[in-house]
C-alpha cells in the first residue's frame, strides 16, 4: 500500500503540472477547448484512482444518459463517489459540492475548471447562486451532478433528500437522471482504509422536467430517491 501511495502522490503532482497545458489551451484556443481538456484530465484522474485502489466498477444503464445536458442525481456514501461518477458516465459533469471539497489540493484545481460549483451550506442564500450558476452551465451544454442527501451516509443506506434539491433541474427544465452508486463506501468508509471492492453504478431512465406540474414537483424528490434505492443491495435499502 505504501508503494501505491507513493505512486499516487507522483501522479497527483503530474496532474497538477498538466494545469500549465490547460492555461495554454485557454489562452490560445479559448475556454471551451480548455474545459474539454479539463474534462479529459478529470476522467484520467478518476480512472487512475479507481485502478490503483482496485475498484471493480460495473456500469448498468449507460444508454439511459441523454445526449444533451442533464442533471445527475445520486446517493452519496463515499469520498470516492466523484471519481466513480466521472469514470462511469465518461462525459463532462460539473459537481455541486460543499465548499470544503475545493480545498483539496490538485483536485480543487481541476474541479473548479470543470464547472464544479462550491456551495456554502452555512449560507442559506448561497443556494440561489448555486442554482443560477448551475442553470447557466446546463444551458451551455454542461451536465451537472448533485447529491441531495447533503452529506455521505457512510453505511450504504440513503439519507432523506434535502428540501429543494430538485430545483436546479426544474428551473433549467433539464432531464433528471437518477444514479444509484451501490457499495462505494466499502472501498474506504467501511474501515477508513482504501481497499478493492465491487461497485455497481446504475443510470436510470431520465425524468423530464420541462412540463412538470406542481403536484409532480412536490413528489419529485421522493420519487427520485425511491428509484435510486430500488437498485441498491437489499441490506442497504431503507
Amino acid at each position: 500500500m505504501l508503494i501505491k501511495g507513493i505512486k499516487y502522490s507522483f501522479y497527483m503532482i503530474f496532474a497538477r503540472l498538466k494545469g500549465l497545458k490547460y492555461e495554454h489551451i485557454k489562452k490560445t484556443k479559448g475556454i471551451e477547448a480548455a474545459t474539454e481538456y479539463a474534462t479529459k484530465s478529470i476522467y484520467l484522474w478518476s480512472k487512475f484512482t479507481i485502478n490503483i485502489i482496485g475498484m471493480n466498477i460495473k456500469i448498468v444503464g449507460k444508454e439511459n444518459i441523454p445526449k444533451d445536458a442533464c442533471v445527475f442525481v445520486g446517493n452519496h456514501t463515499s469520498i470516492l463517489d466523484i471519481p466513480v461518477i466521472f469514470y462511469s458516465a465518461d462525459r463532462h459533469i460539473g459537481f455541486i459540492s460543499k465548499k470544503e471539497v475545493l480545498k483539496v489540493p490538485v483536485l480543487s484545481y481541476w474541479l473548479e475548471r470543470g464547472k464544479c460549483i462550491a456551495l456554502d451550506r452555512q449560507n442559506p442564500r448561497d443556494g440561489v447562486r448555486m442554482i443560477n450558476e448551475g442553470v447557466k452551465n446546463l444551458k451551455e451544454g454542461y451536465s451537472m451532478m448533485i447529491f441531495p442527501e447533503g452529506t455521505r451516509s457512510l453505511d450504504g443506506k440513503t439519507l432523506p433528500f434535502k428540501k429543494g434539491s430538485m430545483k436546479l433541474a426544474i428551473k433549467a427544465k433539464a432531464p433528471i437522471v437518477p444514479v444509484t452508486i451501490d457499495s462505494s463506501f466499502t472501498s474506504f468508509e467501511k474501515n477508513n482504509k482504501f481497499k478493492p471492492s465491487t461497485v455497481i453504478v446504475t443510470f436510470h431512465k431520465a425524468i423530464e422536467t420541462a412540463n412538470i406540474t406542481k403536484d409532480e414537483e412536490k413528489d419529485l424528490a421522493e420519487n427520485v430517491r425511491n428509484i435510486i434505492i430500488s437498485s441498491l443491495r437489499d441490506e442497504y435499502k431503507n
